[in-house]
C-alpha cells in the first residue's frame, strides 16, 4: 500500500520528467532550425509549463503506529537521548584527557536525572532532540565550570555540540506515515464520497541552473535556484 508522501512525490516527479522531455524536444527542434536555410533566422519555439492545478483524490486507509515511547514525528524518548548524551560527554572528556572526580560526576548525574524528568512529555508533545541537547549541555557546562577554565569549557562545549548533532540523528525514527488508496478501482470500491479526501495542488515551474564558482581553491560547481 503506497504512502501519501511517496504518492505525491511520484506525481511531482512525473511532471518534472515531462518538463525534461519537453526541453529535449526543444533542443531537437533548435537543431532542425539551425540546419534549415529559412528557419535558422526565426526564434526557436519552446514550451514553458504554466501553473497546473491538480485535484488528487485519495482514501486514507490507516496511519502507522509509532514504536513504544517514540512520538509520531520520530522523536525518541528523553531517556534515550540522555544515554546518547552520556556517551558523547564521556568521549569528549576522554579526548581532552579530563577526569572528573566522583563528587563532580555524582552531582552531574543528579542534575541530568532531574532534567530528564523535567523534559519528559507525552509522546504527542515530545520535545525535539535539539532543545534537549542544548538543555543537557547547558546544565553540564554550569556544573563543570567549577573545575574547568573558561577557555577549555568553551572548547569542550563546541566539541560536544558537534558530536551530539551527529549522534542524536542516529536515534531518530522515521515519522509515522499515512497509508492511502490511490488507484481508481480502489477509490471506487472504498465507499461513498464522504470517505474520499481531495488534495488540491497548485504546481508552478521553477528551475535550477548550473553555476561554476572559481576561487583560489579551484572550481566549484553548484546548482543555483533561478
Amino acid at each position: 500500500m503506497p504512502k501519501l508522501g511517496d504518492y505525491l512525490g511520484h506525481i511531482l516527479s512525473e511532471i518534472t520528467v515531462a518538463r525534461m522531455h519537453a526541453d529535449i524536444e526543444s533542443v531537437r527542434v533548435a537543431e532542425l532550425y539551425a540546419d534549415h536555410p529559412l528557419l535558422k533566422n526565426m526564434p526557436v519555439p519552446r514550451f514553458r509549463m504554466p501553473d497546473i492545478d491538480i485535484d488528487v483524490p485519495v482514501v486514507v486507509k490507516e496511519m502507522e503506529e509509532p514504536s513504544g515511547g517514540v512520538s509520531s514525528h520520530g522523536i525518541p524518548p528523553v531517556a534515550d537521548m540522555r544515554k546518547v548524551f552520556d556517551k558523547a560527554l564521556s568521549s569528549v572528556l576522554a579526548e581532552n584527557r579530563i577526569n572528573l572526580t566522583d563528587a563532580v560526576r555524582s552531582k552531574l548525574n543528579t542534575i541530568l536525572d532531574q532534567r530528564v524528568t523535567a523534559l519528559t512529555r507525552p509522546s504527542e508533545t515530545a520535545i525535539d532532540t535539539g532543545r534537549v541537547s542544548r538543555d543537557f549541555i547547558s546544565v553540564s557546562m554550569k556544573t563543570l565550570s567549577t573545575v574547568m577554565k573558561p577557555e577549555k569549557q568553551a572548547e569542550l562545549e563546541a566539541r560536544l555540540n558537534d558530536v551530539l548533532r551527529v549522534e542524536l540523528i542516529k536515534i531518530r525514527k522515521p515519522p509515522a506515515r499515512l497509508n492511502v488508496l490511490v488507484t481508481t478501482a480502489e477509490i471506487r470500491e472504498a465507499g461513498p464520497s464522504e470517505v474520499i479526501t481531495h488534495l488540491r495542488l497548485k504546481i508552478s515551474e521553477e528551475a535550477f541552473e548550473w553555476t561554476t564558482i572559481e576561487s583560489d581553491e579551484g572550481k566549484d560547481d553548484r546548482l543555483i535556484i533561478e
